[in-house]
């Protein structure tokens, strides 16, 4: 009896061992895992749209592909530098921004050197000369609500770059326009969404702005988002429909996340 008592305590011990072993090898794994993704902080998303508006502007009539490629500071992604850029089908559009962004679930805060060199054949990437640059500086910052009043709010000053007047003496000086903007979400199923939004363009002490002759709503409309599902892939798409009062046009945009 003592030794099958020990035979079995021997083969017990044995099985715990073997388990505990299979369990830290699993743990092992798991954490490699983990690992793997905490260690790739870069990010790259595709985006295709029939047309592109910007702030009320037709930026391009043709249909356009954007890449936007970061690199993530943080391990919540909320701190990130990148760089954007857009170009259209028929060439006539070109443009490739840098920037920094802080975003968190209820606020966020970033700074773009947008350079649309499109109007600029002759364009250099570092010139900022305010009389010749394709650039501008926008500073941006907005605060959403929570669901019981699902209202975005922002605002953005471009602070440097191609925003200019003349001045008396035949030199040019920075305008500091201002664009702001309000997006409230009207509807909500699942992933699909319908939002109203309106924004107007000016700065302070003048008449002309980047955006407009005058101090005016430049930029309203109604967008719905929702995820397109093909074969198991998951595709976020958004159309907005908008309309400029300040320069009397209006415009249909379609936008497709590819990745």
């Amino acid at each position: 009896m003592k030794r099958y008592l020990n035979g079995s305590l021997l083969a017990i011990a044995g099985l715990c061992l073997a388990l505990n072993g299979m369990a830290q090898d699993k743990a092992t794994d798991k954490l490699d895992t983990n690992e793997v993704k905490k260690v790739v902080p870069f990010d790259i998303n595709l985006q295709v749209r029939n047309l592109y508006t910007w702030r009320g502007f037709k930026v391009s009539n043709a249909p356009i592909t954007d890449v936007d490629m970061h690199y993530n500071l943080t391990k919540d992604k909320s701190l990130a530098v990148g760089v954007w850029g857009g170009a259209s089908f028929n060439g006539e559009y070109k443009e490739f921004d840098y920037y920094i962004s802080y975003t968190k679930p209820t606020y966020s805060f970033s700074i773009w050197d947008v350079n649309n060199i499109s109007d600029f054949p002759n364009a250099r990437l570092f010139n900022y000369n305010p009389g010749s640059t394709s650039h501008f500086v926008d500073v941006r910052a907005g605060y959403k609500f929570g669901d019981a009043f699902p209202l975005t709010v922002n605002w953005a000053t471009i602070i440097l770059g191609r925003d200019t007047h003349p001045t008396s003496d035949g030199g040019v000086k920075n305008s500091y326009s201002h664009y702001s903007e309000l997006d409230y979400r009207l509807w909500k199923d699942g992933t699909s969404e319908l939002h109203v939004f309106v924004g107007g363009g000016f700065a302070f002490g003048r008449q002309a702005n980047f955006y407009g002759d005058r101090p005016n709503v430049v930029n309203t409309g109604v967008t719905i988002n929702k995820d397109l599902v093909l074969f198991k892939y998951h595709m976020p798409i958004a159309a907005t429909a908008m309309f400029n009062p300040e320069k009397n046009y209006g415009a249909l945009q379609l936008i497709v996340n590819v990745f």
